[in-house]
């Protein structure tokens, strides 16, 4: 399977959901040229906001991702609803990581939305993307191998976008 997290995002904004694209694809979009193998958004909890997401997500394909086999799952707003921190779902176009509280300071959706800005990731498509000093903060917070080699290049790609 093909990872094409610009289908993923026109399939949300098509169905009009309310998402922060976070983690590596988010660092990609704001100049990071490590390698990313998934799409991380953190949704609106608004129950409008999950029954949008739902659909989205059966339109993908959208599958629970296990160590296994995916498992087949009826996502939908209610479903969503009830999900903790996080959901790792594999679509039809690559894997998606539902974070609903990522690590770091900026909580949930409304946290992570006032340091986040509109960028054109592909012609005509524009999405909400999270700041780079969130991304890092969550990345520092996670505290995962994965996370700590990379935060060395974010904090230098961070530098040279403000022109240090």
């Amino acid at each position: 399977m093909m990872f094409d997290p610009v289908r993923i995002c026109t399939i949300l904004n098509e169905e009009e959901v309310e998402y922060v694209v976070v983690g590596g694809f988010a660092a990609v979009v704001r100049g990071s040229s490590l390698p990313t193998r998934d799409i991380d958004i953190v949704p609106s909890r608004s129950p409008d906001n999950l029954d949008r997401l739902g659909l989205a997500l059966r339109r993908m394909g959208a599958q629970i991702r296990t160590d296994g086999d995916p498992v087949p799952a009826l996502l939908d707003g209610p479903f969503l609803a009830n999900m903790p921190l996080m959901l790792n779902l594999v679509t039809d176009f690559g894997e998606m990581d539902l974070t609903f509280v990522p690590a770091g300071r900026a909580g949930g959706y409304d946290g992570w939305r006032v340091g986040a800005t509109q960028e054109e990731v592909s012609d005509g498509l524009t999405v909400v993307v999270a700041g780079l000093d969130d991304i890092i903060d969550s990345k520092r917070a996670a505290n995962r191998p994965k996370d700590q080699m990379a935060l060395p290049y974010l904090e230098s790609l961070r530098d040279e976008l403000r022109g240090r």
